[in-house]
């Protein structure tokens, strides 16, 4: 029998908090068992130290691309650009925009459930882009819906259906005695040779919008998504019963709502300008 004390480890290594906290704000995407190596810890070590300073680990966004540097400054240049003409001038309630949105007919959504431990979550197959859909078409304004329509199936929008779908829309606001500043997207269609000349042709002063912009497009950041929480969960069998519900959805928005989704877009160009041209949450 032996009564000596055996060797222990003795008392743990302190860890520097503050370089362990200035290399996450160095390399935010290092993982706290990378840390831990270079810190020569235990990563819930490493855990604890970073939760005490405020830090939580957030998966990255999708965005529609990563912007070049020239993109970036593009965006901040359109944006201060339009911001400083509209404090200068306000031209919100000449604005007119238009987009295009596929609609599924099943809009299937992910639900919650309360599981007792060891049982598993139910399942919510992912939406197949072959599914069948139709495409929405909307112009609007501050002052709701000008004009929409859903294409037929298998039918898209070209140079022909956007020269159409602009005639449609000098058509309604004949009666309106108000210059229209015209804002749209980047896609083919809206800038094609055939496109450009009927806009002219029509009179309309176009706005700039830099490319792979959403969160600079009024239809985009509000509209559409809006409508996407409407159509949760339905189910459409005809094309007319999914008309019926879009009728719903754009009745159901008083003018104040539509106002308020134009003139979010002040608030927009800021938010391009304070993050130098990069993509944030909207």
């Amino acid at each position: 029998m032996d009564i000596a004390d055996k060797k222990r480890s003795g008392r743990p290594r302190e860890v520097d908090r503050a370089a362990v906290v200035n290399a996450a704000e160095a390399h935010p995407s290092m993982t706290t068992r990378m840390l831990a190596e270079d810190f020569d810890c235990h990563h819930a070590e490493i855990a604890r130290i970073l939760h005490a300073a405020g830090k939580k680990w957030l998966k990255s966004h999708w965005v529609p691309k990563e912007l070049t540097e020239a993109q970036k400054r593009k965006r901040v240049e359109i944006a201060t650009k339009l911001l400083c003409r509209h404090r200068q001038s306000p031209f919100f309630d000449f604005i007119v925009t238009c987009d295009e949105k596929w609609i599924p007919f099943v809009n299937d959504k992910r639900h919650g459930e309360w599981r007792s431990p060891g049982q598993k979550p139910g399942q919510t197959p992912r939406k197949d882009f072959r599914a069948k859909k139709a495409m929405l078409c909307v112009w609007w304004g501050r002052r709701g819906p000008i004009f929409w329509e859903l294409l037929e199936q298998g039918k898209t929008v070209n140079s022909d259906v956007y020269c159409e779908q602009l005639e449609k829309t000098r058509r309604t606001l004949r009666n309106r005695q108000i210059p229209v500043i015209f804002l749209d997207d980047n896609a083919k269609p809206h800038r094609s040779r055939q496109t450009r000349q009927k806009i002219a042709d029509l009179g309309w002063e176009t706005l700039d919008h830099p490319p792979y912009s959403p969160d600079m497009a009024p239809s985009d950041f509000y509209l559409f998504r809006s409508l996407e929480h409407w159509l949760r969960g339905k189910k459409f069998r005809t094309i007319e019963e999914m008309r019926q519900s879009l009728t719903e959805f754009f009745d159901s928005k008083d003018r104040e709502w539509y106002r308020h989704g134009i003139h979010r877009l002040e608030e927009q160009w800021q938010k391009v300008i304070e993050n130098h041209g990069e993509y944030f949450d909207y």
